[in-house]
């Protein structure tokens, strides 16, 4: 759908040609309509206008460099960071923030962390945000967090400096001819600026693309002299024209489809995957799901985004294949069925079952399992129109006994699990959980890395659906499997939202992916709580390698796993950087270790939380590592 909407943008096609390529592609044609009048230049505006009233007018500026020229975009769009780590190329923009304090540069010591800082900061505002990289090192390092933008649907608009115009093509210091396809794949939209006079309009199309559904990152490359070059006199559009709708409405008789197949069914299941990362929705799938009794799950690799304390949680699906099996009518919203590792030797979902998937990733839709109702259409339109057609019907009395007893055993297992583990040491991961649980606020922010230990949160740490959802917590994480992302988002989150509680829960071999971020945290006094669930190992690649069943499994040597040859002391990692942190060893010293992090973060500063936690499945009691002396060789 992107690749329509550039083409409409850049005035390759007209409106009815744009609109029957949408209807091609199952938008309704309400849907494809608001999806032109939000990208067209002469109508787009955040609310439509009145007949009678005038269209905000553009600001034309003169006399300015390249640089001063990006700058001025930037600040009449209303964008208040660029995160970036500065290099020879971007002098010309550099300078240009110098006079200008309504622009604030976010300096970070490694690109990995510049672009999941942007990114935890675009999700946590709702606002896209623009990250400054260094040629073609600097987008090198920065394209495992693109990846994690793309995969999540961030729109994240990203630039890199490259060679003198006149340079180019000489194969100098850090010449890439291509740096602006490098991440092509994973962007929405790829550019090599023109000239000076054409980056307020580079700039704009980057912005409405990022946003643009699906949304994701877009990358644009500037030469060093387009940022230095003045520039008589240039139009900056301004952003009141330039929004991007992303609530797709579906179809009538896709919605009513909808409601006929849930309410016939016995077993209902509502599935929460990838767009639900960017579309709120918890609240409409929660008044479906008790009007038709339904079931609610989430992907195996979401963030928690619905309330675990509702009566219809079942967890992650797939977990539990006596259930899996037992749903007759599975409705997807969001666009991946399944992202797991090991592809199923039965179907996730069973043959006979009516399925419905709903996404504006329609690459996605019915990739991998046949539906019986395929949609491109905002998850949040759609479960708005699911359930506004439910009332109107009148629906009620639909039987739920089977989801209470499911939730009911599950969260009674859970319990007596940690009540078996709760003097366990090393610490176990319930234990820590339930103690992080009961300290932390009730609408704190939780960025979370935490690969196999993910489902302790959604399984101990409350999420309560009894509050609005503006005054719950909420929980941030990528789907992308890219490490080294929870610490530097965390910190773009607490920028974006600094009046609430902020934390980071990350694993220990996932920090040390971005554990350069710390030196972000500690300059800007960013109050974060860091939470490392210090396992000493890559959990997941001793699970993939039991998975084999091969010799490694077989003898206990694990390879590459073990992370305790040399032992990491992140505590004194924190305090070289200027934080303050501890490890924590036992289980009694929990309760007093997170409220001095507590009491560092109302001080306005950062705190590490070491917490050395149990392994758990087959090979957990291995020692084995990789030694050899190249000293002794």
């Amino acid at each position: 759908m992107f690749e329509i909407s550039k083409d409409f943008i850049d005035n390759k096609i007209d409106r009815r040609t744009f609109m029957a390529k949408l209807r091609n592609v199952g938008v309704s044609t309400a849907g494809a309509g608001a999806i032109a009048n939000t990208l067209s230049i002469a109508s787009v505006n955040a609310a439509p206008l009145g007949a009678d009233e005038t269209p905000e007018q553009s600001r034309v500026v003169k006399g300015l460099s390249g640089g001063e020229v990006m700058a001025e975009f930037l600040i009449e769009w209303d964008v208040p960071y660029v995160f970036g780590l500065a290099g020879s190329e971007e002098v010309g923009f550099l300078d240009a923030l110098v006079d200008r304090d309504q622009l604030t540069y976010v300096t970070c010591i490694h690109e990995n962390a510049a672009m999941a800082m942007a990114d935890g900061y675009s999700r946590a505002t709702k606002k896209t945000s623009i990250v400054q990289l260094h040629s073609v090192a600097g987008a090198s390092y920065a394209l495992g967090q693109m990846v994690s933008c793309y995969r999540d649907r961030t729109p994240v608009v990203v630039t890199a400096g490259r060679q003198t115009t006149e340079y180019r093509g000489s194969n100098g210091f850090l010449e890439a001819p291509n740096l602006h396809k490098l991440p092509a794949d994973y962007a929405q939209w790829t550019w090599d600026v023109t000239s000076a006079k054409t980056i307020p309009d580079t700039l704009r199309r980057a912005f409405m693309l990022s946003e643009a559904p699906p949304g994701g990152p877009t990358f644009l490359t500037f030469s060093k002299d387009h940022w230095e070059t003045k520039v008589d006199s240039v139009e900056i559009i301004p952003r009141s024209r330039s929004m991007v709708d992303t609530e797709v409405a579906p179809r009538d008789a896709d919605v009513k489809h909808i409601v006929d197949y849930l309410v016939a069914a016995d077993r209902p299941m509502l599935f929460l995957d990838d767009d639900c990362v960017r579309h709120e929705v918890s609240g409409e799938v929660q008044e479906i799901a008790e009007i038709v009794g339904a079931g609610v799950c989430l992907g195996a690799r979401m963030p928690c985004v619905y309330p675990n304390t509702h009566s219809h949680f079942c967890g992650n699906y797939g977990t539990d294949q006596s259930l899996a099996q037992s749903i007759d009518c599975f409705w997807a919203l969001g666009g991946h069925m399944f992202k797991v590792v090991n592809k199923s030797p039965v179907p996730w979902v069973r043959r006979d079952a009516k399925i419905i998937h709903t996404s504006l990733a329609s690459t996605e839709i019915g990739r991998n399992y046949p539906v019986d109702i395929a949609m491109v259409a905002s998850v949040k339109a759609t479960a708005q129109a699911v359930l506004k057609e439910l009332k109107a019907r009148n629906i009620s009395g639909q039987d739920d006994s089977w989801v209470h007893e499911y939730t009911k055993n599950r969260r009674a297992a859970l319990d007596q699990k940690a009540r078996d583990e709760h003097d366990w040491g090393p610490i176990s991961t319930s234990r820590l959980m339930l103690e992080l649980d009961a300290a932390i606020d009730d609408d704190a922010l939780i960025t979370t890395e935490l690969i196999l230990s993910k489902y302790h949160l959604w399984d101990y740490f409350k999420i309560d659906h009894e509050k609005p959802f503006s005054e719950r917590r909420y929980n941030y994480a990528t789907n992308s499997g890219v490490l080294g992302w929870a610490l530097a988002a965390s910190i773009g989150v607490k920028m974006g939202r600094p009046e609430r509680e902020t934390w980071c829960f990350t694993g220990d071999g996932a920090f040390n992916f971005g554990s350069q971020a710390l030196w972000s945290a500690s300059r800007y006094d960013v109050p974060i709580g860091i939470v490392i669930f210090n396992n000493g190992e890559y959990a997941a690649n001793r699970k993939a390698q039991n998975f084999y069943k091969g010799r490694t499994s077989q003898t206990g040597e694990y390879i590459g796993v073990n992370l305790k040859h040399p032992d990491i002391k992140y505590a004194k990692m924190a305090e070289s950087y200027d934080i303050k942190g501890e490890r924590v060893d036992n289980p009694g010293d929990l309760k007093a270790a997170i409220a001095r992090c507590r009491a560092e973060m109302a001080r306005g500063r950062p705190y590490v939380l070491d917490v050395r936690i149990e392994r758990f499945g087959q090979g957990m009691e291995s020692e084995y590592y990789d030694y050899f002396s190249v000293a002794d060789s």
